[in-house]
């Protein structure tokens, strides 16, 4: 059986990030100003983040998780100095409620904090400590909640594995703990250090193992916070499709690996193995029904689009229902052609039976419903064209 998964049921190479003038402004001020200490109080209007940071300092007790926090603290103040703050209540209160939902599922116990960046170009990123930034750019790409956590979730499990800590010790051939002294000094090395942590999150520029352990670890975070683990699937490929658009891609979330379909392929697998099926249409918000009532008439819409139609009441209404009720469960982005079809006096999606014969008055018959079906369909993969839907 099928893992049962109950959000957002009901409900871009990778995107363009930050311009190659803005990152290098970005990382030249954090290397000049990483050098002074920083203060300890952070001066953020209380309209831009929803959790008031010496509060959420106050919840840890680790001491090194107390380091890490004072590192990606300074690495805030530099972004924040550099970059707009969108001062929108309600959606930093909305993105919270999603990293809340997550984060008792991930291993480190940080008081993760959203800050939302009103720029153009799409990227996220999590600093040590537990800070995330979504772009506007970013959030206006993404299709549902369940997209929206499953790249919350990614970049929230390179800051649980520590990630960018790692790949800076890499860098600086020292050891984790070596790092945090170099950093706690305050000396010569430590704004340099500091600004390779900041890079690293900021642009994406983790190893290809770090990444697929982020999409791998990130999958069962959404398994485990009921979100639909496809929505990494889908958010992957969603970039995908954005750089065929835009070849020449620049630094930031998802940079242009050479293993993207591979990682894509992992997840897809991994998916299978847990017995939970590909259904994009969740995460992607496609192939939605409604049925609208109209001067006598009900019809039946599949993403805004007329599929069927009958009188408003009596047995016409009832038949647009029970089509309803069965294309909700079983109209599928991933149903091949064929997966649709008549048999006898019935129309069939796969073990479903979607309507029969005889039909009320005025209905269009099975084959023409049939059409209208395989229409949106088509039309519903050409809006997500990277993903092969019949593997």
């Amino acid at each position: 059986m099928a893992r049962k998964l109950t959000r957002e049921k009901n409900a871009a190479s990778p995107p363009s990030l930050f311009s190659a003038p803005a990152f290098l402004l970005l990382f030249l001020s954090l290397v000049l100003a990483l050098g002074a200490s920083a203060p300890r109080a952070l001066a953020v209007s209380s309209e831009s983040t929803a959790v008031v940071s010496g509060d959420a300092d106050g919840q840890i007790t680790d001491p090194r998780l107390r380091k890490e926090r004072e590192i990606g603290r300074k690495a805030v103040e530099q972004i924040e100095k550099s970059m707009e703050l969108l001062a929108d209540p309600a959606r930093i209160a909305h993105l919270t409620m999603i990293a809340d939902t997550l984060k008792p599922h991930l291993e480190r116990e940080l008081p993760y904090e959203v800050r939302v960046v009103r720029m153009e170009a799409r990227n996220a990123f999590c600093l040590p400590g537990g800070f995330i930034f979504f772009t506007t750019g970013m959030l206006d790409a993404l299709h549902s909640d369940a997209e929206i956590a499953a790249v919350m979730a990614h970049e929230m499990v390179h800051v649980d594995r520590n990630h960018g800590m790692k790949m800076a010790a890499k860098a600086n051939q020292v050891n984790l703990a070596a790092l945090a002294v170099i950093l706690a000094s305050g000396g010569a090395m430590a704004p340099v250090v500091l600004a390779q942590v900041a890079q690293v999150a900021v642009t994406s520029s983790y190893s290809i193992e770090f990444e697929k352990e982020a999409d791998s670890v990130g999958l069962d975070v959404l398994i485990a916070s009921g979100y639909s683990p496809t929505a990494m699937v889908t958010v992957m490929e969603g970039f995908m499709h954005a750089e065929m658009k835009r070849p020449v891609q620049e630094y930031g979330i998802y940079m242009d690996h050479p293993e993207s379909a591979e990682r894509v392929q992992s997840l897809s697998d991994k998916l299978k193995k847990l017995n939970v099926p590909l259904e994009r249409k969740y995460s992607l918000r496609l192939l939605r029904t409604s049925i609208k009532e109209e001067r006598g008439r009900a019809l039946l819409l599949v993403d805004g689009a007329e599929v069927w139609g009958g009188a408003s009441s009596g047995p016409a209404l009832e038949a647009l229902k029970r089509a309803k009720d069965v294309l909700d469960r079983s109209f599928q982005m991933e149903l091949a052609p064929y997966d649709l079809r008549v048999e006898g006096d019935a129309l069939r999606l796969k073990n479903d039976t979607i309507a029969a014969a005889p039909l009320p008055q005025d209905m269009n018959d099975l084959p023409a419903l049939r059409a209208n079906l395989l229409t949106a369909l088509a039309n519903a993969q050409k809006k997500h064209p990277m993903a092969k839907y019949f593997r």
